[in-house]
């Protein structure tokens, strides 16, 4: 290079000298402080017109197991959020930190799991939600990464739905990822998912209170895996969702726009250590929830001893 611009150039101009070797030397100092990520390569899916089949469920073939649909968010035309230099994208890294879980999941092999997208496709965020629900899955959690135009702001937040934002941020966050189902179908747009029943409200609020209840339990089992924003737990109303069958959660794991956090992001081992994290919170999860049937089992009352009793008394 020094040979290219000849050094008696560089002799003649020693301003310009002096500027070419403070550019290296902060380039150099820079990528000491905060290693450059890669980007994550992911398998490009081939465009059908055809609705998406049902997601291939990987892990423990016992019947029974719980179901866990792990959807990472984004996909194929719509990138989401990137780092500043636009060199990674959304899209990618939910991609990696979703099979960290399932492979994580797998490993346990307490729990049945799947993932909405394998590879570089777009699902409309009603499509993601509607395959939940249709493979009667137990627990969705979404898989993002945020972003920020100002500042460099870090940490995981987790949301749960609700119809009115925790507060503007949460508000502006759930417009903004609501917006990428403009693309989708018009058939699963038009869809009208509220049922008027009370069966309907009843479900929806027990469903409700369970993604909260896994919320905290998320927050709680990497809280020293991972940095959390102040107020990691918020709501809003993400068309993700809203299925009122399936608990069900949106984790932003951390702020690609910050270059320190993207490169977390795109490190292996930081999303082996977020994925075993995930993975504790649902087993106790699901072993809360066994014990709560089970203890709901016991109460109940044994209705063959009360006919075998009443009859004695007739007699």
């Amino acid at each position: 290079m020094v040979e290219g611009f000849k050094l008696k150039f560089l002799k003649k101009k020693p301003f310009g000298s002096i500027i070419f070797f403070l550019f290296f030397v902060s380039h150099e100092s820079w990528a000491a402080v905060v290693p450059m990520a890669k980007p994550v390569r992911i398998p490009i899916a081939r465009e059908s017109g055809s609705a998406p089949s049902m997601p291939r469920i990987y892990g423990a073939r016992v019947s029974g197991r719980p179901l866990v649909l792990i959807d990472p968010g984004h996909g194929g035309h719509d990138p989401g959020s990137s780092s500043r230099d636009g060199r990674l994208r959304e899209k990618e890294v939910t991609l990696a930190i979703g099979i960290a879980i399932r492979d994580a999941l797998i490993g346990s092999g307490r729990v049945r799991v799947a993932l909405t997208r394998e590879d570089d496709r777009f699902l409309p965020l009603v499509t993601r939600r509607e395959i939940g629900r249709r493979m009667n899955a137990d627990l969705l959690i979404s898989i993002h990464a945020d972003s920020a135009a100002v500042g460099n702001p870090h940490g995981a937040t987790i949301y749960t739905l609700s119809e009115v934002a925790s507060d503007k941020i949460a508000a502006r966050l759930a417009a903004r990822e609501n917006q990428a189902d403009i693309s989708g179908s018009r058939e699963l747009r038009n869809q009208n998912s509220e049922v008027k029943s009370i069966l309907y409200d009843l479900t929806r609020r027990e469903t409700m209170n369970a993604s909260v209840s896994f919320a905290s339990l998320l927050q709680r089992e990497l809280q020293d895996r991972i940095p959390f924003r102040s107020h990691y737990h918020r709501f809003a109303g993400f068309v993700v969702l809203k299925a009122p069958d399936v608990p069900s959660v949106l984790m932003e794991t951390g702020y690609i726009s910050n270059p320190v956090e993207a490169a977390r992001l795109f490190s292996r081992g930081y999303r082996e250590n977020l994925a075993l994290g995930v993975r504790r919170a649902i087993e106790i999860y699901f072993a809360r929830r066994l014990a709560r049937l089970a203890e709901v089992s016991d109460l109940k009352p044994d209705r063959s001893k009360e006919k075998i009793v009443t009859r004695k008394i007739k007699r």
